[in-house]
């Protein structure tokens, strides 16, 4: 089974505001919604997950001329980052959605009052993000991804693919998803007697020096964690790994679909329509604090075949079973 993109180019600048859609019961009024978002807006995957976000609040009734959509797209920038937090802020939109956890952190530095829907990989009670999941309080609320044995799922999948690998590169950028993850990584490591090998970076450049430092050794493996700034770079990446050859896990579906050998993590679309529908309550008089951070339950593995032969790996039939998409 091929996986496939969907083609829905939102066209929309970085700092522009598009109309979309209202509430027919309530004519003439105009609701602005600010999206801020970690990638680039010319991230097809992105314009996917933003264009189901949409379609939530489509289902949910709001048809008509009487919603603005603000975007900002800060591509992992952190200086972007701060600027457009204060832009979306400053637009005084109703509700605003955020994506990442640094994102998230930089819209609630400035608004405690504003209503905010996120999407992030931390724990967002022990970032300050909600009092609790179950009841948030504040501004904020929505959807995360903080399963802590997600790394030793990742070293399971190398193991499983590549059972030659003995020491692992750690690719991460020093983020709080990231380092979540890590004491499970290194004890589920450890256990099977497999050496982590930390390279935090946070440019180009740095993911450039940390991968050609190990050219030409063997029974080395990849693990790239979630982090917008890698998200960035996630050709780079897989186009160092394959220069290498080493085997490597990703942790979402874009980087299979542009080659990378094979990805679990959430389904990143499925949470963005699940946003959707938190911001049709919020429009509708829900406070956020009321609303319960839900965590991720739907979770995807994705492998990429070709690169698998070119790496001349042998995938086990029961991984290949194991999968929910198979580029060919």
């Amino acid at each position: 089974m091929k996986i496939s993109r969907r083609n829905c180019m939102i066209g929309l600048a970085g700092a522009s505001v598009s109309p979309l859609v209202a509430r027919a019961q309530q004519p003439g009024r105009m609701r602005l919604i600010g999206i801020l978002t970690n990638v680039v807006e010319s991230d097809l995957d992105e314009q996917e997950r933003v264009a189901a976000f949409r379609e939530a609040l489509l289902l949910h009734g709001w048809t008509g001329n009487g919603i603005q959509f603000a975007y900002r797209w800060t591509a992992g920038n952190e200086d972007l980052v701060r600027t457009y937090a204060r832009d979306i802020v400053g637009m005084k939109p109703e509700v605003i959605f955020v994506v990442g956890t640094s994102t998230v952190s930089a819209v609630l530095q400035h608004t405690r009052s504003i209503p905010v829907v996120f999407v992030t990989g931390a724990d967002p009670v022990k970032v300050g993000f909600a009092e609790s999941l179950a009841r948030p309080g504040g501004n904020a609320t929505g959807f995360a991804e903080f399963e802590v044995v997600m790394g030793a799922k990742w070293l399971q999948l190398l193991r499983e693919i590549a059972p030659t690998v003995t020491r692992i590169v750690i690719l991460h950028s020093n983020n709080p998803p990231a380092l979540m993850q890590l004491p499970e990584l290194q004890r589920a490591a450890s256990g099977a007697g497999i050496q982590i090998l930390e390279a935090s970076v946070r440019s180009a450049a740095e993911i450039e020096r940390a991968l050609n430092a190990y050219a030409g050794e063997t029974g080395l493996g990849l693990i790239a964690t979630p982090s917008a700034y890698l998200a960035v770079h996630r050709k780079l990446i897989i186009a160092l790994a394959a220069q290498h050859r080493f085997p490597a896990v990703y942790p979402n579906r874009r980087y299979s679909a542009d080659g990378g050998l094979m990805s679990y993590g959430v389904d990143r679309v499925e949470q963005y329509r699940r946003a959707g529908s938190y911001v049709d309550q919020i429009l509708k008089g829900a406070k956020p604090g009321d609303l319960p951070v839900q965590n991720q339950e739907k979770f995807e593995f994705v492998l990429n075949m070709k690169t698998a032969k070119a790496l001349g790996l042998d995938v086990p039939r029961i991984v290949l079973a194991r999968a929910d998409k198979v580029i060919d």
